[in-house]
């Protein structure tokens, strides 16, 4: 006879109340580039920072990759910082204006698998979301 444990859904809160295990990333970002993070694990939460050196230097980020085109996405100017608690497994990052800018994205992951997670679009009923 074998066990099966079962893995932890998105709806485990237990997941989201227990410290986060850091993800850490940055990068440079040209005008016109979209990077994409495919997450292995849900994030309990999402700290992004525009660390470019000109006032210009503006980058932006949303959930999915048409929220770009839709008006769906967060901007940010040089020096702004966004921390939010956001349960997602995608996070892209483009560049509105300005040429290899520094950006930083500090991640807390949940133990909740990718996979076990709902997609996040507008056609299953999440407004705002593309």
């Amino acid at each position: 006879m074998s066990i099966h444990w079962p893995n932890n859904g998105e709806y485990s809160v237990p997941s989201y109340q227990m410290s986060a295990l850091p993800y850490l990333t940055s990068s440079l970002i040209s005008q016109g580039q979209i990077h994409t993070y495919d997450f292995t694990l849900v994030t309990r939460f999402i700290n992004v920072a525009n660390r470019g050196s000109v006032g210009s230097d503006k980058i932006a980020l949303a959930f999915t990759e048409r929220g770009f085109t839709t008006g769906n996405y967060i901007t940010l100017d040089q020096g702004d910082t966004v921390h939010e608690e956001i349960r997602t497994t995608k996070l892209f990052i483009s560049c509105s204006a300005g040429s290899n800018i520094d950006y930083q994205i500090f991640c807390g992951l949940t133990t909740i698998p990718a996979d076990s997670f709902l997609p996040i679009t507008g056609s299953n009923g999440h407004t705002g979301v593309c």
